[in-house]
């Protein structure tokens, strides 16, 4: 009867096991010193021998002449485990035997001794299919075996086995043989079974294979039971793949945004009977090798490919892009994602396709809703966070100091129209000579302002004014008599723009003016961040610069510090300061005092005599 050909060239011997070399040698110490374990557990994907190295290990143990930790293969133990004659090493599949009752009947074998070997050894493939009854069932004896048992667990799904039989196990992770080791021991095999395969058929053995030894083997079985003579065609063909080029046809109608040439490739290759899902997979693989090969230093990146695609990645990689590249992946991606929840594949890759051809939508800049003062004076050299104090000009206005009722207080000229009081109410100012449109006549600050000196608190710019040389006060800014509490001072004008960052803001948070600049800067820095950001706004509250981007966003940057400080540089080389970055709170002090403003406003125009400056310091106090 015909084996097939993963059977029949099954490693005998640990040093026939491919792609595996620390496991393998690991394993063969523990035999040489003679420190075998109670209880082993080996995973990883399909095909990269974890049951070879089980059924090796067992003969291993209980070979009369091991050879360097090896298996003679000679002796009768194990001309015996090979037969199937010796009944000491058990196969079990945990797939078709999950119950707990198998389990329980495992169990009471093992206190019976081996009939011929040394150890008894119990291989549980797919150990993972296992109920919660039956792995609490092994539980116990897999602690504390008797001394003639030893326990070899196969999973695919490591993830499924609980932590109690994790902590009891030595694991060994076994890794996807690379495409290098997967070619060289197809054409060993080939050899040996006469059959002439070509260097390019066995590239694409190992490559169609995806780290699998056994599938690699399964490709050469299918593909000799046609012809002898086995190149990348016959290998194509039957494992039901066409020339790699319609990859490149269809990226490059997408790149002339060509959707109907990429719509009519894909129906042709679906004559062909191409499988589209994994026509999905291969268009991601394409798409991310043109995205290496965009990537400066990425050639080295570059396996699986042979030399004639690995030109044409060259060439066509950077004239793609890495940005067009990353986008058709999470374009496919996504189509690929909805294809295993059952949505028809066809349409799927087609509506990616079709998306692809369509030029990528250019982000809207986010208008910024508060001009700056300064920037309106001198349109030229725009002075950074210079709107903290101009959007809120309500938010911080000095409570009088009733200790001082004899010194007369004397307000800085800071609007572009100053507003002569009325003798009989001093406080009533008009909302329309406040508005922001009048503002953007306001002429340049003085060099040295005459009453506020750096540093000074708002509250001590009484007696600095009593301090000072007696100056002609303007016939606008008459002091206002303080012992009069039913009438308050004026509106306070807007401090002058602070030097430094750290001396704005301190009368709420204002919109930070460069914020669309900086978005602008991360849609080439960092595409990723980009997206998260693109809408966003950004508040400056003298000291830090908070960032509205949604939960989302606040969980990203929290574990991303390298994204942190690509934020802070690109602030930097905006506005030419360094500061810190923080999340954006809605709720704050500054948001509640703007909606009384506005609602006071509001009365005002409706006719109803309120003044704002005495609302806001009774909602204050």
């Amino acid at each position: 009867m015909y084996r097939a050909l993963y059977r029949k060239w099954r490693p005998q011997r640990f040093e026939d096991v491919v792609g595996q070399r620390a496991i393998v040698t690991a394993l063969k110490n523990q035999i040489t010193a003679n420190r075998v374990g109670h209880a082993y557990l080996f995973t990883g994907v399909r095909g990269t021998g974890k049951t070879t190295c089980a059924k090796i290990f067992a003969k291993a143990v209980n070979c009369l002449h091991p050879v360097n930790g090896d298996p003679c293969g000679e002796c009768e133990i194990c001309k015996g485990i090979d037969n199937g004659s010796i009944l000491d090493v058990v196969e079990m599949d945990a797939a078709s035997n999950n119950g707990v009752d198998d389990i329980r009947d495992l169990r009471d074998e093992t206190a019976y001794t081996p009939s011929a070997c040394k150890y008894k050894v119990y291989i549980i493939d797919e150990v993972h299919m296992l109920s919660t009854a039956a792995f609490n069932a092994l539980l116990k004896t897999l602690e504390e075996p008797p001394a003639h048992v030893i326990f070899i667990l196969a999973t695919t799904e490591i993830q499924k086995v609980p932590a109690t039989i994790l902590s009891r196990c030595q694991r060994y992770d076994f890794t996807r043989i690379g495409p290098e080791d997967i070619a060289r021991r197809v054409e060993y095999i080939a050899g040996e079974e006469k059959l002439e395969l070509s260097p390019d058929g066995a590239e694409l053995i190992a490559r169609l294979a995806d780290g699998a030894l056994r599938d690699a083997l399964s490709i050469l079985d299918t593909c000799a039971g046609v012809t002898a003579k086995i190149d990348a065609d016959v290998v194509r063909r039957m494992a039901g793949v066409t020339d790699r080029s319609y990859l490149f046809r269809i990226s490059d109608a997408l790149e002339a945004q060509d959707g109907a040439t990429a719509l009519a490739q894909l129906a042709q290759l679906r004559q062909q009977s191409v499988d589209v899902k994994r026509l999905t997979e291969e268009l991601i693989a394409h798409y991310r090798a043109l995205m290496l090969a965009a990537l400066p230093g990425g050639q080295s990146l570059l396996s699986g490919v042979s030399p004639e695609e690995e030109a044409l990645y060259l060439e066509k990689g950077p004239q793609l892009g890495q940005r067009e590249a990353i986008r058709a992946i999470r374009a496919l991606g996504s189509a690929l994602e909805h294809m295993t929840r059952g949505s028809d594949q066809r349409i799927e890759l087609e509506l990616a396709l079709f998306g692809l051809s369509e030029p990528p939508q250019q982000p809207q800049a986010v208008p910024v809703q508060a001009a700056p003062v300064r920037a309106a004076a001198q349109p030229a050299a725009p002075q950074p966070f210079a709107s903290a104090t101009a959007v809120q000009p309500f938010a911080s206005a000095p409570t009088p100091q009733p200790p001082i009722p004899s010194v007369p207080v004397v307000q800085p000229a800071a609007e572009p129209k100053p507003v002569k009081a009325e003798p009989s109410v001093p406080s009533e100012i008009s909302v329309e000579q406040t508005s922001p449109v009048q503002t953007e006549e306001l002429p340049p600050l003085p060099e040295e302002p005459p009453v506020q000196q750096a540093g000074m608190l708002p509250w001590d710019e009484p007696a600095a004014q009593a301090a000072q040389p007696a100056a002609p006060v303007p016939a606008e800014l008459e002091p206002v008599p303080q012992p009069e509490p039913p009438k308050p001072a004026p509106t306070p004008a807007a401090k002058p723009v602070p030097e430094k960052p750290q001396d704005a803001g301190q009368e709420g948070t204002a919109l930070y003016p460069y914020w669309p600049q900086v978005v602008q800067q991360l849609q080439e820095k960092d595409p990723m961040l980009y997206t998260y950001l693109r809408k966003s706004k950004a508040y400056f509250d003298g000291t830090r610069v908070l960032i509205d981007g949604g939960k989302t966003f606040r969980d990203f940057i929290r574990a991303n510090k390298d994204s942190q400080r690509l934020i802070k540089k690109l602030i930097k080389d905006v506005s030419g300061m360094a500061v810190p970055i923080g999340p954006y709170e809605p709720k704050s002090a500054g948001k509640t005092v703007s909606n009384a403003e506005q609602s006071l406003r509001a009365l005002e125009k409706l006719g109803l005599d309120v003044s704002i400056e005495d609302s806001a310091r009774k909602t204050r106090s």
